[in-house]
């Protein structure tokens, strides 16, 4: 929630935004805290410079005792106030030194077969949002239960009943976009790391960050995201302008889909929903042409 969830409530606390020295320190403390009641405890990787911090992130998976109730399992945070948004829960905690203000403490609880893609997809602050513009134009997706494929006849329709879910397995996906398993597992030294580490995936091309060229979601978060801004009008302008980019084999959103097909084992599926949505267009066309007869039928009388 970006550490605004009790500043901006009716009755709103003081939530000012920490710095790097007591962020740690509470992280450290309250990682180890939820591990005395989850067997599954992590923070996502941060977005690197970071001066200051609005709120401390942390998931967790497989409560040790159950049934699992976070208003009252969780009374040793001590918090001052909870919302309540499942899964994720926000604790107004203390601010330490500080009195009358707090800290803002988000717990997300997830399935276990979600916990690692999480972990993973929240990790480095904005470079998923860097990422997904460069796979969209090839018919990738990633959300927060894995890396999708879309089927170009049904997205313009039905963008959920598009999606053909490949895989959440974090190092499978790094595999399939061609970046660093080791420089991911690692926090960035600098912003513009973080910007290179997202360009050399062999999806990125410095055409889909042109401004003028950007969707609907990509505009919104130039407006809204600080880095997004600064990697779209900044980093990949310069960085084209000094940079040839090696595209010996030139990749089409078709040549993708075949490797994902194959490389995930999601041909059957794929097949199948594409045979499912023909029928139905099949069907409401017909449908259609009966109407308009019986509506010309009907006039003629």
């Amino acid at each position: 929630m970006g550490g605004k969830a009790f500043a901006s409530a009716i009755d709103p606390l003081s939530t000012p935004r920490m710095p790097p020295a007591i962020y740690h320190s509470l992280l450290s403390h309250y990682l180890a805290l939820l591990a005395n009641f989850f067997d599954h405890v992590a923070s996502p990787i941060e977005a690197p410079e970071k001066d200051s911090f609005g709120d401390v992130d942390i998931i967790v998976s497989q409560p040790k005792v159950t049934p699992f109730q976070p208003e009252q399992n969780l009374r040793v945070i001590n918090a001052e106030r909870i919302i309540s948004s499942k899964p994720l829960y926000s604790f107004a905690v203390p601010y330490p030194g500080l009195e009358g203000s707090y800290v803002q403490l988000d717990i997300q609880i997830c399935p276990l077969e979600d916990f690692e893609w999480e972990v993973f997809h929240k990790a480095h602050g904005d470079l998923w949002n860097l990422l997904g513009s460069s796979i969209r134009p090839f018919g990738l997706t990633a959300n927060n239960k894995g890396l999708h494929l879309r089927i170009s006849e049904i997205e313009d329709y039905d963008r959920k009943r598009s999606l053909v879910f490949l895989t959440a397995d974090p190092a499978a996906v790094l595999d399939f976009l061609r970046l660093d398993t080791h420089a991911y597992k690692q926090s960035f030294d600098t912003v513009d790391d973080m910007f290179e580490y997202a360009c050399s995936t062999r999806f990125f091309r410095p055409e889909a960050y042109v401004r003028d060229g950007l969707k609907a979601n990509d505009r919104k978060r130039v407006t809204q995201r600080d880095l997004y801004r600064r990697f779209v009008d900044v980093f990949v302008p310069h960085r084209s302008a000094t940079t040839q980019e090696d595209i010996s084999a030139p990749v089409t959103r078709e040549h993708i889909l075949e490797e994902a097909l194959d490389q995930f084992a999601r041909r059957d599926e794929y097949k199948a929903r594409v045979r499912e949505w023909r029928k139905e267009r099949e069907e409401l066309a017909h449908k259609q042409v009966m109407k308009g007869l019986r509506k010309a039928q009907a006039f003629r009388r």
